[in-house]
């Protein structure tokens, strides 16, 4: 392998599970049974390393849920594309999008899928089916919500996509979180993981700092690593073009400046990572696997694009 050059830095190293090819064909084989074909989607499932993306994000955890694991990057990555990234506009585009999501609040909803409702939706009914057959007593009530959230914010960004707008700074960092589907990798990561945090821990204000934290590293490596297509594409939600516009600066002191928050952010989970009691948190295994896990996830989060074709070919 050819050494990666990661636009942010990361302390964590890669500790990938063994089992990503195995589910990268788990994820095509599912794509057979649904419909899911076409050029597009095969270069999802065939050319850009989903197992890999998987296995780089959860290496502790067992093959079955790896497997629903990936099948979730694989319905973002290929919803992504066809809906939550649209750059052509016309007076329909608005209605088109909403019947695509209501399609898929039909599955959240609990509603059987059926041919009607696509491939696409058809793939996060498997994801939910997927999840109650392995662990029936795992209650998806609150990963269900989030992908209405990230749905919900999809159309945001797309509103100011459509005027031709780029987001002010403050709404930016607070929507990406959601628009980027980290609050519903948040909850997935519940399943994957088999995390356990007392309610008032996981709503204790630092645990969701770090929540927080690990979004927006997470997401302005992303942003970075995909600032060349998204300018081209007419793309504005990308960290560095909000700075740019929003303090009329050249580009690589954006970038810097992205950098540097990203840094920041990282330092943030590193400071109460390493002692949460001074926090008021417990200093128990729960709080320490659970803050353990998102070393795993920083890590994917700046290794993976830097591997992957879906990132190489954008430059």
């Amino acid at each position: 392998m050819e050494t990666e050059t990661l636009l942010v830095p990361c302390p964590f190293p890669d500790r990938s599970h063994p089992g990503g090819a195995a589910a990268a064909g788990y994820v095509r084989q599912v794509a057979a049974e649904i419909g899911l074909v076409g050029p597009s989607s095969a270069k999802v499932l065939n050319g850009i390393a989903l197992g890999e993306a998987a296995a780089l994000t959860f290496p502790d955890t067992d093959q079955d849920r790896l497997q629903v694991a990936t099948l979730w990057i694989a319905f973002l990555v290929l919803f992504d594309d066809a809906w939550s990234d649209l750059v052509d506009f016309d007076g329909a585009w608005r209605s088109r999008v909403r019947a695509q999501h209501d399609s898929i609040e039909e599955v959240l909803g609990g509603r059987a899928a059926g041919p009607a409702h696509g491939p696409l939706v058809r793939l996060l009914a498997r994801i939910l089916d997927d999840i109650a057959r392995i662990d029936p007593e795992f209650d998806t009530t609150r990963l269900r919500q989030e992908i209405r959230n990230y749905l919900a914010a999809t159309l945001w960004e797309l509103d100011l996509r459509s005027r031709g707008r780029v987001p002010d700074l403050s709404s930016y960092l607070l929507m990406r979180r959601v628009f980027s589907t980290m609050s519903v990798q948040v909850e997935l990561d519940w399943f994957v993981d088999r995390l356990a945090l007392p309610e008032a821990v996981r709503l204790h204000p630092c645990v969701r700092l770090v929540d927080a934290a690990v979004a927006d590293y997470g997401c302005i490596a992303n942003d970075l690593y995909s600032l060349d297509a998204e300018r081209r594409d007419g793309i504005s939600s990308n960290i560095v073009i909000v700075l740019e516009h929003e303090y009329d600066w050249p580009e690589h002191r954006a970038v810097a400046y992205a950098r540097r928050l990203a840094e920041q952010a990282l330092a943030t989970f590193q400071h109460i990572r390493a002692e949460p009691g001074s926090f008021g948190l417990p200093d128990d295994e729960a709080v320490r696997r659970y803050f353990h896990h998102y070393e795993s996830f920083m890590s994917a989060a700046v290794r993976w694009p830097a591997r992957s074709a879906r990132y190489r070919s954008q430059s």
